[in-house]
């Protein structure tokens, strides 16, 4: 896919190669939307099983172990033939979706999970250059990647990355609350029950963020270390339903009053002391030490979309005490800002720049200098395209589920106005199940739309890459990235959920 984009545009000047892909764009929209996102849906999905050892038509079984999840084929320029903790947990917990909406039934899918399940116990036990399973604290936990024989990564990398073992919780859970929902228990020996998956898996990673959560540490885009939203509240959220396992099948009451103490100083934390939630700011703050340090002046970036979107689940009642939801209004703010600053910072959205109804290619921060393969201009994402599409699906979901109002305030107002109009002011308030209320969300679902319209414009052939250039709009980076795969189908997903609504 790579070799490609050098041969499509080599010795092309950039200022020519935005006439190339938009020529390119109108030949993808020959291809109606709604005809696009049922094969991009399946596509993406098979996509994600193609990169499962085990589940994958194209992988070698020698090469790739039953249950490993590879980032991406990508072997070389840029190498992510590697599994790592974060990824395989964001990812198992698409298909877990896709389980329950088989009501169970799905026996691939069953098995595919419960072989990730079992290679996260064999990893968790694996020593690393983050440390051991069997020290104090567990900080081998901490280990962001593993080579895909199940083997240790002992090169230099940004370690600890501790998001991860904080995911693989509550992906878990989320497996465990389905096979509750059918009345299934674990297929695996190896797994057996929910006790003995708790004992053995859940609760050590529990141990390890319990202690490691008000630490220093490298954030998902494994470049800086601090403290990060993202981190804290999959941290939040792991804790959140390690009790909800703990009160069932843990005996050491100390623990417990651990898990709870954990959670509201990390509660307390994320609303309050790191300075995420920062008064000065209508938006929330990734990365504090790095907007203080200027590395990152502006604070903003799309993890913070993808903590929203990846610590709540509206299908269980367990999420509505953590905060920042995708209708709080620091979230929806960062998200107008995202978009602000991206319609104007990448070329290919000069067309929209001043059309405020349509969405743009989003990217990781503004400061990203990380091209797909070295330093040096960063480009829109696939993976944060879609989270935006996502949210503002959810965001509907949220409001028609629940029957809640919603207020039009002086924090939220630039954020609507810009792509459903002037007449929704300060002080209007639209009440669930009004005509005014129901074209509110019908808005916020079209305009969602168009940021998977910017996804249709840039895969090729359903495939996802990591990156699209900024400048043509051509794919780079690893390719068939799974996280750009998963993240597309949770967006195409919540999508159909939320259309069901109002059908």
């Amino acid at each position: 896919m790579t070799a490609n984009i050098d041969i499509r545009t080599r010795g092309v000047p950039k200022n020519t190669l935005g006439s190339i892909k938009e020529t390119m764009s109108e030949n993808h929209g020959a291809i109606d939307f709604e005809d696009w996102i049922s094969s991009e849906e399946k596509f993406a999905f098979r996509g994600i099983l193609n990169n499962i050892g085990g589940a994958s038509e194209v992988l070698d079984e020698e090469e790739v172990k039953n249950g490993v999840i590879i980032a991406s084929p990508s072997k070389e320029n840029p190498k992510y033939f590697f599994q790592w903790t974060r990824d395989s947990a964001l990812t198992i917990h698409s298909l877990i979706y896709a389980f329950e909406e088989s009501k169970g039934s799905n026996g691939k899918l069953r098995d595919v999970i419960e072989a990730y399940m079992e290679t996260s116990y064999h990893l968790q036990r694996l020593p690393n250059p983050s440390g051991s399973f069997d020290d104090e604290f567990k900080s081998g936990l901490g280990e962001p990647k593993f080579m895909t024989d199940n083997t240790a990564f002992n090169k230099s990398w940004g370690r600890p990355q501790p998001d991860g073992p904080g995911l693989r919780v509550s992906t878990i859970y989320m497996y465990i609350s389905v096979l509750r929902k059918f009345k299934l228990g674990f297929l695996s020996e190896l797994l057996k029950d929910e006790k003995t998956v708790y004992a053995n898996i859940v609760k050590p990673d529990l141990i390890y963020v319990s202690h490691i959560w008000d630490k220093p540490a490298f954030d998902l885009w494994e470049e800086i270390s601090s403290s990060h939203f993202f981190t804290s509240m999959s941290h939040l959220r792991a804790i959140n339903d390690g009790i909800n396992l703990a009160l069932k099948y843990d005996s050491d009451q100390s623990f417990i009053d651990k898990l709870y103490s954990t959670y509201t100083q990390l509660l307390r934390f994320i609303e309050v002391d790191a300075g995420y939630n920062s008064p000065q700011n209508s938006h929330i703050i990734e990365s504090p030490s790095f907007v203080h340090n200027g590395e990152r002046s502006s604070g903003l970036d799309n993890a913070t979309v993808l903590a929203s979107l990846y610590a709540h689940n509206f299908e269980f009642s367990d999420y509505l005490e953590i905060p920042f939801d995708v209708n709080d209004s620091k979230i929806l703010n960062t998200v107008n800002a995202l978009t602000l600053d991206m319609r104007k910072r990448y070329p290919i959205n000069s067309k929209k720049v001043n059309n405020f109804k349509l969405g743009v290619a989003i990217g990781r921060y503004p400061e990203d200098v990380y091209d797909g393969y070295q330093k040096s201009e960063g480009n829109p994402w696939f993976l944060c395209t879609a989270s935006i599409a996502e949210l503002f699906y959810r965001f509907a979901y949220k409001l028609q589920t629940r029957k809640l109002d919603f207020a039009i305030t002086a924090e939220n107002e630039s954020l609507f106005q810009s792509f459903i109009g002037s007449e929704l002011r300060v002080g209007s308030l639209l009440k669930h199940g009004t005509p005014d209320y129901n074209k509110f969300l019908q808005s916020n679902i079209s305009y969602a739309d168009t940021y998977l319209q910017v996804v249709k414009d840039h895969a090729e052939g359903g495939h996802l890459s990591e990156q699209f250039n900024k400048y043509d709009g051509f794919m780079q980076g690893a390719r068939d990235l799974t996280w750009s795969y998963s993240a597309v189908w949770n967006a195409i997903r919540w999508r159909k959920k939320t259309r069901a609504l109002f059908q």
